[in-house]
Parts: structure tokens; sequence; C-alpha cells
């Protein structure tokens, strides 16, 4: 992809997978690509282990705002010893003025996890539903936000890497509502052996605006839902 670099060398950035934990980092190259180098991610004092492919969210901050962006894990170079990760930019930049991706908890968001298609993503609208997916397994969401899912599921091992098509059923599978259509890579999936309950951890791609704002919509009216019942509880 080559196109003009949006970062400046030495842009103090912050690097998230999951929206929720960001690791701190800095542009050490920008290259006529448009690719950049990038130091270790750190947080507390903990270095991110990236791999190829990885895809990242990058945070930077100009005069007029906070920003983000989609980048992808190319390579990785070494210099005096130091190892550098090479970065892709894979979308637009775009405006975020939000603190960070809040992530809403939740048992009420059921799920379809569907087998998915090179290039599903390009095909999907908001409310579509499509009956001729193959449905692998069903899940119930834990968390949510603007950018990715928190699964869980006994029904069906997901592995990191892996992409799914997801319908989401925001009032249960038998609710009035269509389910949402997204596709997500599997960041983490972890098996609590005790239960056989799987937790895994997705991050959405190929999402249109329509939908970010739908699901932006979506976690901000919950949220103001269960403030107002907590001060109704508390007599506030």
């Amino acid at each position: 992809m080559a196109k003009d670099s949006v970062f400046i060398i030495g842009d103090k950035v912050d690097l998230t997978i999951d929206g929720q934990t960001f690791y701190k980092t800095s542009v050490g190259e920008i290259y006529q690509n448009g690719l950049i180098l990038i130091g270790a991610p750190i947080y507390k004092q903990n270095v991110m282990q990236l791999k190829i492919f990885d895809e990242v969210c990058l945070v930077y901050y100009r005069d007029n705002g906070r920003f983000i962006t989609l980048m992808q894990v190319v390579d990785f170079l070494m210099k005096d010893n130091v190892k550098y990760t090479l970065l892709e930019q894979i979308t637009e930049s775009e405006k975020d003025q939000r603190r960070e991706f809040y992530r809403l908890p939740t048992n009420s968001i059921e799920t379809m996890l569907c087998e998915y298609v090179d290039g599903i993503e390009m095909t999907l609208s908001l409310r579509d539903d499509l009956d001729d997916v193959s449905v692998l397994a069903e899940a119930r969401a834990r968390d949510i936000s603007a950018t990715g899912i928190g699964l869980v599921t006994t029904k069906w091992q997901c592995k990191q890497g892996e992409s799914y098509l997801l319908k989401l059923f925001f009032d249960g599978f038998k609710g009035k509502t269509p389910p949402i259509l997204l596709c997500a890579k599997v960041m983490r999936a972890e098996l609590t052996s005790e239960t056989g309950i799987y937790n895994v951890g997705m991050q959405f791609f190929g999402v249109t605006k329509s939908k970010t704002e739908y699901l932006t919509k979506y976690i901000l009216t919950q949220q103001q839902k269960r403030i107002l019942q907590k001060k109704l509880v508390e007599g506030e």
C-alpha cells in the first residue's frame, strides 16, 4: 500500500489489540512506501509479543485531536541488537475523541460463529442476514466494544489468528431484532479446564462506518441505562 505516512518520526503512539490495554511505543523510521518502524510496545514493563500478520490499532495525537488507524505487522528488523516492528497501514486514520474504547459487560447478546469466506466483509450491510452461511457454533457475548467482542463458548475451540463471520443477536436468538453481521479475528483464546469453557477475545475488521456508529450508540445507550438504574437503586 503505497501512501504518504500520517505519522512523524518520533511520534509517541499507543498500540492496542483489544481496545483495553494500551502499550507505549514510538515511530522510529518512516519509509517511502508508507511503512513505519516502531519500537517495542511496552505496558507496565511488559513487552507485547507481536507476530507477522497481527492487526493492531495505533492511537496518536495532533493539535486538533486524537486519531486512530489500523495497522498490520509485516516484518521485524534488528538494529543495534534491538528488535523493531515494521507496520503497514491498512485503514485510513480517523479522528477519535474518546479517551478509550469503552467495553460494555453483557450477557444478553447471543452470537452465532459462522464460517468466514475471504472478502465477505465487503458485501455486508448493516442489517443483512445471510441464510446460506455455515454456522459452526453458538456463543454468548461476555463484553463488547466498538472494536471487538469477548465471547464465551463450550461448543467450539477457537484458535488465535482465525477469522469468523459473527451473527450478533442483541435481544437473543428469539428476539425481534435482526442480527448484525460482523467479521472478527481471534486475538486470544483461553480454555478454563475446570469448566470446559473457552474465553475468546476477537477484534472486528472490515467494519463500515454505519455499523461502528450502531455499536457505539448501542453501547452508550446500555451504559446510560445502567447509570440510571444505579442511581435509582442508590436513591441518588
